[in-house]
């Protein structure tokens, strides 16, 4: 019969010591330094040994600790192994992305079909947050964000940017009570905002009319969103007019169901990019899914 001591003691123990730290060992198990400590002491309890010796410039491994951390090491290694072989067989046909709500919503979701239609084999986890993932420790194969950030120590693959200008239904454009044919005629029309845009950027009115050199608006006016996929909603219902991003609303500039009366002249600062880790195009998954991306926005993907 096996005498175990407890594994969340066991684990505890093994992290502190590969890092000779309980703060860091927190980090990586994803719990308090304190509670890390309260459960090697458990330990220390049940092996009837110190494991540690508390010294006020930090932690001191015992002799006995340092014989026991490679065996538990290596019997961790092979629980992981044991349980990743059996649970393969699904994981290797997940691929799981994660993009903002609005990027899933108005253009990747609706594009998904192609992909499974010539990746039968791949089954895609979509997930829609506006948190920041860590690639390295989070379960996500590929993270695609907006923004004009640095992503060290990652795979970065730029996807392009938007182009911008006003957005309208075609009902507000035909309506002959309130023309909308040049910029200052914005005065007369109900303005929806991105509530994220700092100010001064160009999904920001008054950054934007500043590019355009349009002045005497009075941007301080009309309703807020945090999300750009309710602007765009509220913008196809003719409750005012918006910046418009190319790369969201592409299908319905091409239909008719919006329309950009003066063109989209400005090109965003913000670009969009796909994450992964590096030596991820490895995984076939993930080379399809990454291929199936920029041929989708006409791209060549560089050979990696």
């Amino acid at each position: 019969m096996r005498r175990l001591p407890p594994l969340k003691a066991v684990r505890a123990f093994e992290a502190s010591a590969r890092h000779d730290s309980f703060v860091a060992a927190a980090d990586e198990l994803a719990v308090t330094p304190s509670a890390i400590s309260q459960q090697v002491k458990q330990l220390e309890a049940w092996l009837g040994q110190p494991l540690f010796r508390r010294l006020p410039q930090g932690l001191m491994q015992t002799d006995i600790a340092r014989s026991y951390l490679p065996r538990l090491t290596e019997a961790l290694d092979i629980i992981d192994q044991a349980s990743r072989a059996i649970t393969s067989g699904q994981s290797n046909r997940t691929l799981t992305v994660t993009c903002l709500s609005s990027f899933g919503a108005q253009w990747l979701g609706p594009r998904l079909h192609r992909f499974y239609a010539n990746n039968p084999g791949i089954d895609v986890m979509l997930a829609t947050f506006d948190r920041t993932v860590d690639l390295e420790t989070e379960d996500v194969d590929i993270a695609i964000r907006y923004g004009v950030g640095d992503y060290p120590n990652l795979h970065v693959e730029d996807l392009g940017a938007d182009q911008l200008g006003v957005v309208c239904s075609p009902d507000i454009l035909n309506d002959p009570a309130r023309p909308l044919t040049s910029y200052a005629d914005l005065a007369h029309h109900t303005l929806l905002h991105d509530a994220d845009a700092r100010q001064g950027q160009l999904l920001e009115w008054r950054g934007f009319l500043a590019k355009q050199e349009v002045a005497g608006i009075d941007v301080t006016r009309g309703p807020r969103f945090s999300d750009s996929h309710m602007i765009i909603l509220s913008c196809l219902a003719g409750r005012g007019v918006m910046i418009g991003r190319s790369i969201l609303i592409e299908d319905e500039l091409n239909s008719g169901i919006l329309v950009a009366p003066f063109g989209m002249p400005t090109q965003s600062t913000l670009r969009y990019r796909m994450l992964m880790r590096k030596g991820a195009l490895s995984d076939p998954k993930v080379a399809a899914f990454r291929n199936w991306m920029h041929e989708e926005l006409g791209k060549t993907p560089l050979l990696k």
